[in-house]
């Protein structure tokens, strides 16, 4: 047996109006149960009950009548008091009716007249000075009972509450609903447009709409980054693979032309391992850039004591070309910060190699750290080249470099595009300070 298919709307305006139903049931219920004396005594059982309690609510004091408790007319029923003699003393009677009937105590009669049938119930007060006869006459179509009280308001009431909740369901599902119509709206136009640009930014709703449509737009983000590193990834290697690319092929042509003997096609081999390498270490960065602007790589971070582990760092660092220059340290004790050691250790050795590459012939390098304003602010100082004023916020794109002439035995332009996502993946922040022909100083902030 197939299921149903009905929207959420129509299933909660389908709960609401169930609920009501059920709700009405339970009261009617309740109600003929606590009032079933009442509920059925309709006409006849309420003309003996109304003609009872005013007989014994007739009081004789000081030689007259009190007729304070009397109710001469109540839930249709008409009542009248009469002496021993049958003479009227007070009372009411249905309008254009005399009922002609002798007094008969505690008998339930029916009385036939043009207009109605009758239900005539007597009964005799005997209050030992005098004797009273009370009278109850009710009309046998009566309605105004208990039992038709109910019917009539649940006949009338009922339909009116069936519309309120179902349109009162129908409205509050709608309006809860309507911004999800919103995002799929707008989630289907982003994914046919293919503009990972656009965002939901749902301002009204529910809060868990609200907060759906955020995490949408934290998806988009995320997506948009992905394809953005994918996009830079393949436009980069494109772009400088085809130089080593181009050298080995070119290398390879030359060898098959001009090389002769062994030693020939070792200084070809030589070349193209060189490129090779290089090749290999582009693609080393490319990847390790691209992975962590997609989080895919997970690098925990964690509390540890940064001037200890910077301290190793150094002892161990060895740089691709010394020239002369010499190193020092200006590491402050006891500095705990929280940081990720695989990605710190990268900073520093790309900072320091950076360091050693464009600083002077027997120059100098520094690496410090100390607390600054509760942070741990760690720089590498050199006394070499510089970065002129103009280019200072270009170093951190990728593949720009300095001096362009060391471009063919430098790095792949790639090592401060890494500085900066590295750390600030770890929360922190660099910058530069530069003189063109004094040198330069980077400084990483990371949070303690």
């Amino acid at each position: 047996m197939s299921r149903i298919n009905l929207s959420a709307k129509m299933r909660l305006t389908a709960w609401f109006t169930l609920m009501i139903l059920l709700l009405s049931a339970m009261v009617l219920v309740f109600v003929f149960v606590i009032n079933g004396a009442s509920v059925t005594d309709d006409p006849a059982g309420r003309l003996v009950k109304v003609v009872q309690s005013n007989a014994a609510h007739i009081k004789f004091d000081n030689g007259a009548f009190e007729w304070t408790d009397i109710a001469f007319y109540q839930r249709g029923v008409y009542c009248s008091v009469f002496d021993a003699d049958g003479t009227l003393l007070r009372g009411a009677v249905p309008e254009d009716a005399e009922i002609d009937l002798p007094f008969d105590s505690s008998v339930v009669r029916v009385y036939h007249t043009p207009e109605a049938d009758f239900f005539v119930y007597d009964v005799f007060v005997d209050m030992s000075v005098t004797a009273l006869w009370v009278r109850g006459v009710i009309d046998q179509a009566d309605r105004s009972g208990v039992m038709h009280t109910i019917m009539v308001l649940t006949w009338t009431l009922l339909p009116a509450i069936l519309v309120i909740s179902i349109g009162g369901g129908w409205l509050i599902a709608w309006n809860a609903f309507r911004p999800m119509v919103t995002i799929l709206q707008r989630v289907n136009s982003i994914s046919d447009g293919q503009d990972l640009t656009a965002r939901l930014n749902l301002k009204r709703g529910p809060s868990e709409i609200r907060l759906l449509g955020r995490t949408f737009d934290r998806m988009f983000a995320r997506l948009e980054a992905s394809f953005n590193a994918e996009r830079q990834f393949a436009s980069d290697a494109a772009h400088e693979l085809r130089t080593p690319v181009a050298v080995i092929l070119a290398q390879c042509g030359r060898a098959r032309r001009k090389d002769k003997t062994p030693e020939d096609f070792l200084k070809s081999l030589d070349v193209i391992e060189t490129q090779g390498h290089r090749m290999s270490e582009l693609i080393d960065q490319l990847l390790s850039l691209t992975r962590l602007q997609q989080g895919v790589d997970r690098y925990p971070m964690r509390a540890s004591d940064l001037s200890e582990f910077l301290t190793a760092l150094d002892a161990e660092f060895v740089p691709l070309s010394e020239r002369g220059i010499t190193r020092a340290t200006e590491i402050e004790p006891d500095v705990t910060a929280r940081f990720n050691p695989t990605l710190t250790a990268r900073i520093v050795q790309n900072l320091l190699q950076n360091a050693y590459k464009y600083g002077k012939e027997g120059g100098h390098v520094t690496l410090s750290l100390k607390k600054e304003g509760g942070a741990a602010v760690l720089r590498v100082k050199d006394d070499g080249i510089g970065i002129a004023q103009e280019d200072l916020e270009r170093i951190w794109q990728r593949f720009w470099q300095a001096d362009a002439s060391r471009g063919e035995d430098g790095g792949s332009g790639l090592g401060l595009a890494m500085v900066r996502e590295m750390t600030e993946f770890q929360g922190g922040r660099v910058s530069v300070e530069s003189v063109l022909g004094e040198g330069s100083t980077f400084t990483v902030t990371l949070p303690l």
